[in-house]
Order: C-alpha cells, then sequence, then structure tokens
C-alpha cells in the first residue's frame, strides 16, 4: 500500500498541507565480502560478494511489503579467473542460490535464486558474475527497525563454454563466508525503519 500517494492525493484535492513526508526509495547494500568457492580440481579460491536491492526507507508496522531488484554481484579474482582461460574456457552461463536474513520482519530466512546470461570471459582482469534474485515480499513486525543480512553460502551451478570443441561444462561451485577476527558484516545498510 503505498501511503505516500494516498496522502499526496488528499493534499491536492483539499489543498491541506501535509505534516509528514512520504516514504522514500533507498538502496541498502553489503559490503564486499569475502567468500571462499569450491571448484573442481583447484584448491578453494577467494571470491568476492556483494548485495543490494531497494526498497521504502519506512513501513508501517504489520504492513506486508516488498523489496525490489535483490542483486548479488560475484566477482572472482584475476589469478582464479586466468585458470579458466588457460584451460580453454571462453564463455560462462549460471545459476545462484543463497539465503537473506530478516530482523523484526517476517519471514526470517528467505531463499533467494536466480541466474545469468551467457557472458564472455575476458581474458585478463577478474570476472564477474551479476545474479538477479528479482523481488522478495515481507511483512513488518513491531517498531522499530528492520536489519537485513546475507547469508554465509552461496551456491552457483555454473556452465562453462570450452573454445576447442563448442561443448558446455557443467560445475558446481559452493562458496563460504571467510572466517575472519572481528567477523565479516553481512548486513545490508541502512536498515529500514518501522513507524
Amino acid at each position: 500500500m503505498r501511503i505516500g500517494t494516498a496522502v499526496a492525493a488528499a493534499v491536492l484535492v483539499t489543498g491541506v498541507t501535509a505534516g509528514t513526508a512520504s516514504a522514500a526509495q533507498v538502496t541498502p547494500q553489503t559490503a564486499t565480502l569475502t567468500y571462499t568457492c569450491t571448484y573442481p580440481g583447484v584448491s578453494p579460491q577467494a571470491s568476492t560478494v556483494t548485495g543490494s536491492f531497494s526498497a521504502e526507507d519506512t513501513v508501517p508496522p504489520g504492513a506486508t511489503f516488498t523489496i525490489a531488484d535483490v542483486f548479488l554481484s560475484h566477482v572472482m579474482s584475476p589469478a582464479v579467473r586466468s585458470l579458466f582461460t588457460a584451460a580453454g574456457y571462453d564463455s560462462v552461463q549460471g545459476s545462484f542460490a543463497a539465503t537473506i536474513t530478516a530482523t523484526n520482519a517476517t519471514p526470517a530466512t528467505t531463499i533467494i535464486s536466480g541466474g545469468f546470461p551467457e557472458q564472455a570471459v575476458p581474458t585478463t582482469g577478474g570476472l564477474t558474475f551479476p545474479e538477479f534474485a528479482g523481488d522478495l515480499t515481507f511483512t513488518a513486525g513491531a517498531t522499530g527497525s528492520i536489519g537485513f543480512a546475507l547469508g554465509v553460502q552461496v551456491n552457483e551451478t555454473l556452465q562453462w563454454h570450452k573454445k576447442t570443441t563448442g561443448t558446455w561444462v557443467a560445475w558446481s561451485s559452493t562458496c563460504t563466508l571467510k572466517a575472519t577476527s572481528p567477523a565479516q558484516n553481512r548486513a545490508f545498510q541502512p536498515d529500514i525503519a518501522i513507524s
């Protein structure tokens, strides 16, 4: 329910000046997090993952609301990418699954999943997997704020294209949040206010 739109409409009809502003759109995002990913035939490799979504900055208590355009960016380091180019792979596509947790909203844990279309594997630099998961719906809790955090594991099914044979090779990869001291902050910032 778009309360801001309803208030604006009422002001236009009655000429009354609204005392409060409508909710604004924000884009909470995580810090750049380091995950350790498994690939066939090589030792676990470090990659970075960031997450983001868009939502209204304030929702009413008990309201159903949507966080939109949930997106993960998984960046494979140049050193890891070079292993795949050296093996003759020239493009990649795939899908992923992860979780988002919510504090003071339900559901407390939600699976996110999606994929990315075929893209060329560059011959220099890193390799970025742009992973889109769409929209998610939650119900707000009591007055206060809602915190979201990215889960500690990202699972990927990747298909790598072998240039010399024209075939696709499917590999599964599990990326686990790297243990650090202090622990990495998985929170999306800013929080969503409930009022």
